[in-house]
């Protein structure tokens, strides 16, 4: 029984495939355990002719199928095959001898596995910023890589997009592939990241074995790269994000709200002109060849490229989305959050900073709503980082720590007026009670939300996340005590309003990486007390909020809603408030001198 089937696309790269098979004639897997197949899709330049005179040990078949693109020929050759295991290659990758006999050995002892080795570029290959670029990635990211590590899902994809994104020298059992319907043939390009998406959900372990090397003959200039490749892969990973929710936050476009005010209106023009500006941008890569030998040249170019390959991947990308208006919204939206706690009268004795009084706070609600905010909830952000639809144009979270009473009962009626929904985070065994946390570092006492005021305003648009049991510091405890408050807040939370509890809040802003994983087993969100705005391609487990204050001039709140933050303007103002202090004194001591 043959146990490998070789599949190679190819289409109109006659002279490129005929030295790849010379290569894949010479392993030294026994012929009687492979077969090679040659799926043409749509070849016109001799390849059919050319091949029919091979006589190759092992058995080979070359197929002729009408040009329907790579996705489509090699589901055709899966279709093909009769051996266990598929190994994919390129028309352009030359293999060592070996490179047969490691697939299948990596194959032995599991049925849900994909092996995938290395490919470098071949010397010889094309002198082209494109080509030096690759060269890069490839050195650095095959030598990140832990031949020991298994991949996991879906905590892993940023460091795992390289391997998903090509699956050329990767080796896959047939039945899976079938399983799992093969390549999306409406893909044109990033059909491999897509495949590998699906063969990670269905339980797939990725596996890399660096003794399994290929070599990439590079022939492609930088601006046949940009006019095709980049162009066709932005397409494919717009339908690998909807196909995919949880690879939204990795995407080509998954950045396109963070650039800062110039930055974000240079690059909206880019993609907004009639005109593409990449050949203005590529022009000099024309030139590549003759001053590839020039270090200084190649640096230079790569960067050069890099801002053309954005630029075209976000045209493509909008083309592909029909506006800019629905680009933006799919995956452009940004999120300033705000983070209060108690919202009342001053009292005596407590600490200051953490009240606002409810006239400041409705002056700002307002001040947000005429300026055409839109207050949501939690879960709000978490639906539209899935499935990137239901967010207003200008979203803001309101947040609130810790659930006082006061805060229910001044700040939610003034919600409930301006239409707006909020966050609020529960310290769940003090329901009822007070800020013992606080009172326990000298503050007087302030009343928290009762289990019916928690009831009633969810029913009434508010949302409820859990901010632990007790208010501890959870770097400070031990594994189990960590657990014991993070799950039990959410079980307590979900049993007093019957519902799923969506969001944490990190007790004093505390947290370490152990911390962190307990809150994302049990979390779809959390919150930080690190300023700044939110978006797509943040984490969700620290999501960042600006602290607002009750010395908060409406100016300064207006800056720190749109610069997600506050801190920097307090600080600022803090130093010349100091240096004006002491402008005062040195006038003082200069007027006594002159006396």
């Amino acid at each position: 029984m043959i146990k490998l089937s070789v599949i190679i696309p190819t289409f109109n790269r006659c002279k490129v495939l005929l030295r790849t098979l010379d290569a894949l004639f010479a392993q030294d897997l026994s012929p009687d355990d492979c077969e090679i197949i040659v799926v043409l899709d749509g070849a016109t330049d001799g390849t059919a002719e050319a091949l029919r005179s091979l006589k190759p040990k092992c058995a080979f078949r070359a197929h002729e199928v009408p040009h329907g693109g790579p996705s489509a020929a090699r589901n055709t050759g899966v279709r093909m095959a009769v051996g266990e295991l598929v190994l994919f290659l390129d028309d352009d990758l030359f293999c060592t001898p070996e490179l047969f006999r490691v697939h299948c050995e990596a194959h032995s002892d599991s049925e849900l596995r994909v092996v995938h080795g290395p490919i470098y570029i071949a010397p010889g290959s094309s002198e082209t910023i494109v080509r030096y670029v690759l060269e890069q990635f490839c050195e650095g990211y095959y030598r990140s890589l832990n031949p020991e590590k298994v991949l996991s899902y879906p905590g892993e994809i940023r460091s795992s997009i390289a391997v998903l994104s090509s699956l050329a020298n990767s080796s896959v059992p047939r039945e899976l592939l079938l399983r799992c319907g093969g390549f999306d043939e409406e893909i044109r390009a990033a059909e491999d990241l897509e495949l590998g998406l699906r063969l990670w959900k269905m339980g797939a372990d990725f596996h890399f074995k660096p003794t399994a090397t290929a070599h990439e003959y590079y022939t492609k200039t930088s601006w046949e790269y940009l006019t095709w490749q980049a162009t066709t892969l932005a397409a494919g990973d717009l339908r690998a994000c909807r196909k995919h929710s949880e690879y939204r936050p990795y995407s080509l476009v998954s950045s396109l709200a963070e650039a800062r005010a110039g930055k974000s209106w240079l690059r909206s023009l880019a993609m907004r002109f009639p005109v593409s500006p990449v050949p203005l941008l590529a022009l000099p890569l024309l030139q590549e060849k003759r001053f590839y030998r020039f270090p200084i040249f190649r640096k230079a170019g790569a960067r050069l490229f890099g801002i053309a390959e954005r630029v075209m991947r976000l045209r493509s990308a909008l083309a592909a989305c029909g506006s800019w208006k629905a680009l933006e919204s799919e995956f452009g939206r940004k999120l300033p959050s705000l983070m209060y706690h108690n919202i009342g009268p001053s009292r005596p004795g407590t600490f200051p900073a953490l009240t606002v009084s409810p006239e400041q706070f409705e002056q700002q609600v307002r001040w947000l709503a005429r300026h055409g905010y839109v207050g949501i909830a939690p879960s709000d952000w978490m639906r539209w980082l899935h499935d990137g639809t239901g967010l207003p144009k200008k979203p803001i979270l309101l947040t609130f720590d810790d659930a006082y009473a006061d805060t229910a009962r001044y700040a939610f009626p003034i919600l409930r007026r301006y239409g707006f929904s909020a966050g609020v985070f529960v310290v769940t065994k003090q329901i009822g009670g007070t800020n013992t946390w606080d009172e326990a570092q000298g503050s007087a006492t302030l009343q928290l939300m009762t289990a019916e005021q928690i009831r009633y305003w969810a029913a009434h648009g508010i949302e409820f996340g859990a901010h632990s049991r007790t208010h501890s510091d959870l770097t400070r405890l031990s594994a189990e005590e960590c657990a014991t408050e993070i799950e039990g807040s959410k079980n307590d939370l979900a049993d007093l309003l019957d519902s799923h509890i969506a969001s944490f809040c990190y007790p004093y802003g505390e947290y370490n990486d152990a911390v962190r994983e307990v809150v994302r087993k049990h979390f779809d969100l959390a919150f930080s007390t690190e300023e700044g705005l939110n978006y797509l391609s943040g984490d969700p487990h620290l999501l960042r909020r600006a602290y607002v204050g009750p010395d908060d001039p409406l100016l300064g709140f207006a800056l720190g809603v749109r610069l997600g933050g506050l801190q920097s303007l307090r600080d600022l103002r803090a130093r010349f408030g100091v240096r004006s202090r002491l402008r005062k004194a040195m006038r003082v001591l200069f007027s006594q001198g002159e006396e």
